[in-house]
């Protein structure tokens, strides 16, 4: 996950129907990218802050705050055939007034929120924080405004109850970890702040796995990591489990050769039980996986395991995007 040498983000204000962006014009610089998708739920706030310590970790770097606003006005009114706009019933003219005073006063949150984190920041931590105001669906705008800025890692934040936030965002926040080109980050709402030193990766022998372990070495090398790779199976290790292991722990000694990493082999009937038991024994800071492997990360993102591990624990979880995922 190195810091990319693209574009920075808009530099300058722009309004039109779809977007808008506020940041202060900076000489260009390579930026580390965080883009946090933010509904103005606690888990908002939570994923936020939690953006800002991993961005303060890695200087420079920047945050988009993005928010998706359904606007129902940005086409004109279709008046009936043969009826003018002077014949228009107050009812619509006062929908038309309601619509606009909630775009605006979303709009107001986004900027209040901006300010809010703005100043929790300190003179020495080097983030630049960005907002975006942009019309549409989540699960539609989130993949193109990251791949439109280059970013490195999404940011979202899950509800932990069972408010309709919950059951929208945590379905978006799974979809974007299945289909994001970039590490998606889920922080549950009631996520504490952690040292983020004990990483739990749960590999299942894939081809991309050692890349992305690297790349999560060297993303939380600031916080002094402890990485654990973690294979589980269902039935008794074979030494073919044994020899794919330690494959790994040689191709990752050559990407990262003084990395505190350990491995370990744990047999269980049931990977979600095993997984989920292990996290709360150990007390995981940060769960990773990739998502290359489908059938590897529908079990991980499984609706029983997702709601205990994302949705009910403190536990954040982290998916890398593998090649030819």
């Amino acid at each position: 996950m190195a810091i990319p040498t693209g574009r920075v983000w808009p530099a300058k204000t722009k309004r039109d129907r779809t977007h808008v962006y506020t940041s202060t014009p900076k000489p260009y610089t390579p930026m580390f990218k965080i883009i946090v998708p933010v509904d103005f739920e606690d888990s908002t706030y939570n994923a936020c802050h939690y953006a800002l310590r991993l961005a303060a970790a890695a200087p420079p770097a920047e945050i988009l705050l993005l928010h998706c606003f359904r606007d129902y006005l940005t086409d004109p009114w279709e008046l009936p055939l043969g009826e003018t706009q002077a014949q228009t019933t107050a009812s619509e003219k006062i929908t038309e007034r309601v619509l606009h005073r909630n775009e605006d006063d979303e709009r107001a949150k986004l900027d209040e929120l901006r300010q809010e984190l703005q100043e929790s920041l300190t003179d020495s931590q080097q983030v630049q924080l960005s907002t975006a105001f942009v019309n549409g669906l989540p699960e539609e705008v989130i993949p193109v405004e990251a791949r439109r800025l280059q970013t490195d890692l999404i940011v979202m934040g899950t509800e932990g109850d069972d408010s309709l936030s919950r059951s929208v965002f945590g379905t978006i926040t799974t979809k974007m970890a299945k289909e994001a080109r970039v590490p998606v980050l889920s922080v549950p709402a009631h996520a504490r702040e952690r040292n983020l030193t004990r990483i739990l990766y749960a590999t299942d022998f894939d081809a991309a796995d050692a890349q992305a372990i690297a790349d999560l070495h060297q993303f939380l090398a600031p916080f002094s990591p402890q990485i654990l790779c973690l294979h589980i199976t269902k039935e008794q290790a074979t030494a073919q489990d044994q020899q794919k292991m330690a494959d790994l722990e040689a191709a990752l000694k050559r990407l990262v050769p003084t990395g505190n990493i350990r491995y370990k082999l744990l047999e269980s009937p049931d990977v979600a039980d095993a997984l989920e038991d292990f996290v709360a024994k150990e007390q995981v800071d940060l769960l990773a996986a990739t998502n290359r492997k489908r059938s590897f990360l529908d079990s991980l993102l499984h609706p029983s395991l997702t709601k205990k591990l994302v949705l009910e624990s403190e536990v954040p979880l982290l998916i890398f995007h593998g090649r030819d995922a």
